[in-house]
C-alpha cells in the first residue's frame, strides 16, 4: 500500500453548475431561434402582401397600356383617348354639357 494520503472525490457541485449552465444555454438559444422563426413568417407575410399589392398594381398598368396601344393600334384619333380620360379619370365636362351623378337611397 502506498503511503500517500488519499484525495477527497470531488464533489458534485462543480458538475451540476456546469449542467445548469448548459441547459441554460440550451434554453436561451432555443428561444431565440424560436423568436427568430416568428419574426422571419411574419415578415414574410408581410412582403407576401406587399408583393400581392404590386402585382395589383402592376396589372392596372398593364391594363392602362393595354389600352393606349389599342387606340394607337386602331388609328383611333388621340383626342378621343384623351377626351375619354378626362371623363371616366378626372370627371371633366364639356362646357355646355350637365353631368348628373345617380345616387342609390339608403333605403335600398
Amino acid at each position: 500500500m502506498s503511503s500517500e494520503p488519499q484525495s477527497p472525490k470531488r464533489s458534485e457541485k462543480p458538475h451540476g453548475f456546469l449542467s445548469l449552465l448548459a441547459f441554460t444555454a440550451v434554453a436561451v438559444l432555443s428561444v431565440y431561434v424560436a423568436f427568430s422563426i416568428i419574426s422571419d413568417n411574419m415578415l414574410i407575410k408581410d412582403y407576401q402582401a406587399q408583393c400581392d399589392s404590386l402585382d395589383s398594381e402592376i396589372q392596372a398598368v398593364e391594363e392602362a397600356n393595354a389600352e393606349i396601344d389599342r387606340y394607337l393600334q386602331d388609328d383611333a384619333d388621340l383626342d378621343d383617348y384623351i377626351e375619354n380620360i378626362a371623363r371616366e379619370k378626372f370627371d371633366y365636362a364639356k362646357p355646355d354639357e350637365r353631368i348628373f351623378y345617380i345616387v342609390p337611397s339608403a333605403g335600398q
